[in-house]
């Protein structure tokens, strides 16, 4: 590998109010390699790659690109210099076809006078996603595909930005691309990762350690916005990257036997799904949760769990069948009576379903409950407000620089804490987690299994929707799973004879 340095940053330094989010990093990128970047959330990541493409401006400190000293203020520049970022969370325009989602900003690459050269973006953008395996015509309006597809969509204009670049090694930033992606979509991803890499550099961020080490060449750590280690990905082994990214050591295993909590047949039914249908869905499926159960649901993308998930919540509604709550048949025909009647949903889209951006922390977590805050004047009783939300900040570990800092500066990881944290305000009957540890490091995660322990103990009914069969398998009493709109298997995870993941495989292709 030629070590020649592309990016090159030192001594930099950010802060918001409140906050030191970079302190005294040095962070460097060399000519065709993979840089994994890794640190608990908040540990300064995002800041560090947004400082990169231009969205934040460090409060000082030196940025070189191809040995040049670079001031850059805004993603044109960035990309002028080669630097594009997969982020996170969607930046597509939805109302957008695919070829104008992967142009945008970049038309004039195309020679015309008056008019968009459609039939030439729609060819050039058919090569591209073919290039990272996706089927769907480029004239495709985005909100009409699935997620995992609009990642890919992604994918392709980050593409075209190293194809038009007149930078000889473009860098591009992958901020947890894989959080969307079933695993052979990953494998995908990882292909092209590689091939890009003869001709570009990569930056890639995820909490997924297996897949940094499997893809990357080099290996910064970040804690505490903080750099704590710069490795060769065979000079380190994963527990040890652990241990640097949270500062103790983890148990090995998460999915502790002795916490396994067993199904009680003796306690009530909280909620019974009778011959639920949605036409296009799933079939007419029926179900029950007892109080203080953890039932998983598991399946490939397309299986229909999500889409039950969302009928009991009235996200959308269901064609037929009844629902019924402590033995009480229910009728829910939107979010907020589900809400009314004690069902909480944790989706897996944070930012666009579980949380308002624009408010702060404080009004984010007691949304739900201002009606119970009300004194005799029907005055909020703000101290009583700041109460519960400090409490909850606490023991969910919550890190905001105060109550009142505005969620949508707050690290992904700890915005998750906060959708769970809005719900254990409430206090409702029933949870459903839609993949509630997407997007989380390490730390966290463990946290998040302790807290979902906990509120099954307490007698909360819990549906769980996971990232991966391990953790739907450590954490459920059951598991139904799904095929093509069907419920294929119930499985029971017991102490001494839990499932392993191939047994539940075999149920769902």
């Amino acid at each position: 590998m030629e070590n020649k340095k592309i990016i090159e940053m030192k001594k930099i330094y950010k802060s918001f109010p409140g906050v030191k989010a970079l302190k005294n990093v040095e962070f460097n990128v060399n000519k065709n390699e993979i840089v994994g970047l890794v640190g608990e959330n908040g540990a300064g990541k995002s800041t560090l790659m947004k400082i990169i493409i231009g969205l934040y401006k460090e409060d000082s400190g030196i940025i070189k690109i191809n040995g040049k000293e670079s001031k850059i203020r805004n993603p044109k520049k960035a990309a002028e210099n080669g630097v594009g970022m997969l982020f996170q969370e969607s930046s597509l325009i939805y109302n957008f076809t695919i070829a104008e989602n992967i142009f945008l900003c970049h038309e004039h690459e195309f020679n015309y006078r008056f008019f968009l050269p459609k039939k030439e973006m729609l060819e050039e953008s058919k090569k591209l996603l073919e290039k990272v395996g996706l089927t769907a015509y480029p004239d495709t309006i985005i909100s009409n595909l699935s997620r995992s597809s609009q990642q890919m969509v992604e994918i392709a204009r980050l593409l075209w930005l190293s194809k038009i670049s007149s930078v000889g090694n473009p860098v591009l930033i992958f901020d947890e691309p894989t959080t969307v992606l079933l695993s052979e979509e990953i494998e995908q991803l990882f292909k092209i990762s590689k091939n890009l890499k003869k001709e570009a550099s990569i930056i890639f961020i995820s909490h997924r350690l297996d897949e940094v080490f499997n893809l990357s060449d080099r290996i910064v750590v970040l804690k505490d916005g903080e750099n704590v280690g710069n490795f060769g990905v065979n000079d380190i082994k994963q527990e040890n990257l652990e241990q640097l990214m949270v500062g103790h050591e983890l148990a090995r295993d998460h999915f502790l036997e002795k916490d396994q909590i067993e199904s009680d047949s003796d306690k009530e039914e909280v909620i019974q799904i009778i011959k639920m249908e949605k036409k296009g869905k799933f079939k007419p499926i029926s179900f029950s949760i007892k109080k203080g159960e953890i039932l998983g649901l598991s399946g490939a993308s397309g299986s229909g769990k999500e889409e039950i998930c969302k009928c009991i919540m009235g996200i959308t509604k269901k064609d037929r069948g009844k629902l019924k709550l402590t033995g009480k048949e229910i009728e829910i025909n939107s979010p907020r009576d589900a809400v009314q009647y004690g069902i909480g949903y944790v989706p897996i889209d944070r930012r666009n379903e579980g949380l308002s951006l624009q408010l702060d922390v404080l009004s984010n977590i007691t949304l739900l409950v201002l009606e119970r805050l009300l004194n005799r004047f029907r005055i909020i009783n703000l101290k009583e407000e700041k109460k519960l939300a400090l409490n909850l900040v606490k023991e969910l570990f919550i890190k905001t620089p105060s109550l009142y800092t505005a969620v949508s500066t707050i690290s992904g990881g700890n915005q998750q804490k906060i959708i769970l944290a809005k719900w254990l305000a409430k206090n409702v009957k029933v949870l459903i987690l839609n993949h509630p540890t997407r997007g989380i490091d390490v730390g966290s995660k463990q946290e998040i299994y302790k807290r979902i322990r906990q509120l099954a103990k307490g007698g909360m009914a819990i549906i769980l929707i996971s990232d991966t069969l391990e953790e739907n398998i450590g954490l459920s009493n059951r598991i139904l799973v799904f095929r093509d709109g069907k419920q294929k298997a119930e499985i029971e995870c017991k102490k001494g004879s839990k499932p392993i993941p191939a047994d539940i495989i075999g149920y769902m292709i």
